[in-house]
């Protein structure tokens, strides 16, 4: 399965036998989705790891097996709310009882060490905390996201919010050692689960993705800003079209000096818009490409751009995204409110900023950026700030978190 989500247990995957581990794998066959990438599968391969695929008994199975779905806006943000109703903690639960199954014929048959599971889906930390309960091994629960606080997450009713509450509760204790993204998910979690010992496991960036000693050739002499990335609900890109169309009414010329490309895929509604603004000419969309497209793409480029369109706990949140476009050193665009994500962006040195709900204030930020390409006078990226969401040096991070784990359950 495509997507942001999925690089994190890839690369750890990829990078832990550097640091004395072997990873068996255990996922649910790929079900209905909307993105899939073949590269991150290829490279999955190429690794000659164990890998276990189970039934996966959820909504998203029984839709087809490996069925690409692309759902209008609307109706992905209705289904989003009918399946936080129905299924809690998600509807990616109907897997833990195949899975499990699965875990202790492979737990019988090889000894296992420690269990890491990473969520979202919270599912799979529930199925960890079953399997710890039921054999004693140590666990290590990685959260990518807030869970109870989520961005993502909009409960229907009080009582739909107390259940999840009590599903967290029953769940996270379990953990040997919990790893969050980010030191504001640790002090949100901390608030609930003072007990626990939370531990910041940075997002990363594979180096080898990035290579920078490539030279890549500019297709034109063209200011090139690039999104990548999927938007949904209120991340999506209208405000900053809203802003080109503002520039370019104020300076007409400037409408054959950019390029606005997308990869990810733009939705009708979207395409309408740009229509309506009559910026076609100005729009390359890529529609959904592969993660080794991708990162070419993002090397071609000149700006970035970033937007955290979320209203629950936004200053929260650092999107996966980011630290991608950190592996390119270029400079980023960021549409984000105060918070963790913009503090982050001030150690990169090389961010400009606007509120992602400020029309006027992004197009101030637009035209600063345009000055400053036509001026050579582009911000440069701080290599040593960089340098510390390599994707292996953050495998080398968790295998000593495993080590700690599993040698104390050996000295018990």
């Amino acid at each position: 399965m495509g997507g942001s989500g999925v690089q994190r247990p890839l690369k750890f995957a990829k990078y832990l036998r550097e640091f004395g581990w072997n990873p068996i794998i255990l996922c649910p066959e790929p079900g209905a989705y909307h993105t899939f990438d073949e590269s991150l599968n290829e490279e999955l391969e190429s690794l000659n790891l164990e890998i276990h695929r189970v039934s996966g008994n959820t909504p998203l199975h029984r839709a087809g097996s490996q069925r690409q779905v692309n759902l209008p806006s609307w109706l992905e943000n209705f289904l989003r709310k009918i399946s936080t109703f129905f299924w809690l903690p998600d509807n990616k639960k109907g897997w833990i009882d195949p899975a499990y199954k699965k875990a202790l014929e492979i737990i019988d048959s090889t000894p296992i060490d420690a269990i890491f599971s990473t969520a979202n889906p919270y599912s799979n930390l529930q199925l960890a905390k079953k399997l710890k309960d039921s054999s004693r091994i140590p666990v290590l629960m990685d959260l990518r996201d807030e869970w109870l606080e989520s961005h993502l997450l909009n409960y229907p009713t009080k009582w739909h919010r107390n259940k999840m509450a009590s599903i967290e509760a029953t769940t996270l204790p379990a953990a040997d050692i919990l790893t969050v993204i980010n030191d504001a998910y640790k002090t949100s979690f901390q608030t609930r689960f003072s007990a626990l010992d939370i531990r910041v496991l940075n997002q990363g960036f594979d180096p080898e993705d990035f290579n920078h000693d490539e030279k890549l050739p500019k297709s034109s002499e063209k200011l090139k800003l690039l999104y990548s990335g999927l938007f949904y609900g209120k991340r999506n890109p209208a405000i900053f079209l809203k802003a080109i169309r503002n520039i370019l009414n104020e300076y007409p010329n400037l409408k054959n000096e950019l390029e606005l490309h997308f990869q990810g895929g733009l939705n009708k509604e979207t395409l309408n818009l740009i229509n309506t603004l009559n910026l076609g000419k100005l729009v390359i969309d890529h529609g959904y490409v592969n993660h080794k497209t991708a990162v070419i793409n993002l090397m071609k480029a000149d700006i970035l751009w970033l937007m955290i369109g979320h209203l629950n706990n936004s200053e929260l949140v650092t999107v996966g995204k980011m630290f991608e476009y950190f592996g390119t050193k270029k400079p980023i665009l960021a549409l984000v409110p105060a918070g963790n994500s913009r503090e982050l962006l001030d150690k990169y040195n090389a961010a400009y900023y606007a509120h992602p709900f400020n029309l006027e204030e992004i197009t101030e930020t637009l035209k600063e950026l345009i000055k400053d390409f036509q001026d050579s006078k582009l911000p440069k990226a701080d290599y040593e700030f960089v340098a510390k969401y390599n994707r292996q040096e953050i495998a080398n991070e968790l295998a000593t978190m495993l080590n700690e784990i599993a040698a104390k359950n050996l000295s018990s």
